[in-house]
């Protein structure tokens, strides 16, 4: 009777230990701004990150350096490289460091937020300044307290049960 308790024990907190995983998981994805033409680009709009619930949200900015067409094209050019100043991700304040154009923010309530850019081109490309900008980010859920709550009464109510049993 001991060995079952301990086995139901033990599937019971890999199942919870499960949950809670799934209930971080991350979606990573990728938007992409339009061409980018000129030395220099202030505030141009990438695209927008959609929030569904308080989250984290990491994320990079980012500038291609060659674009390749393929057949009938079998074309392939060489863009301009992209210096970031600063970006911005809606009106969220944090952990912006536009030197490493990446960003990461905790605690982002729901919602719809803009990315920004601004900064220069090298002049260097086949076409001479012109790039295609864009951002890298992942959202990640933030379990509410109500969570953890949950999970830790669950593994009350599994140790209580099997302590009386193991006690009769």
């Amino acid at each position: 009777m001991q060995t079952s308790v301990a086995q139901f024990a033990v599937k019971s907190v890999a199942v919870a230990a499960v949950l809670a995983a799934t209930s971080l998981n991350a979606s990573a994805l990728t938007i992409l701004g339009g061409p980018i033409t000129g030395s220099s680009f202030t505030d141009v709009t990438i695209g927008t990150i959609s929030v569904g619930a308080l989250s984290e949200v990491t994320g990079s900015l980012f500038a291609a350096t060659n674009v390749t067409f393929p057949a009938p094209f079998n074309l392939s050019l060489t863009l301009d490289q992209v210096t970031f100043i600063s970006g911005t991700v809606g009106s969220l304040v944090g952990d912006l460091d536009a030197s490493a154009a990446g960003f990461h923010f905790t605690n982002v309530a729901a919602g719809n937020y803009i990315v920004k850019a601004s900064g220069t081109l090298d002049g260097l490309g086949q076409y001479s300044n012109l790039a295609l900008v864009g951002a890298n980010y992942s959202v990640t859920p933030v379990p509410e307290p109500e969570t953890y709550a949950l999970l830790l009464a669950g593994l009350g109510i599994i140790g209580f049960v099997a302590s009386r049993r193991k006690a009769s």
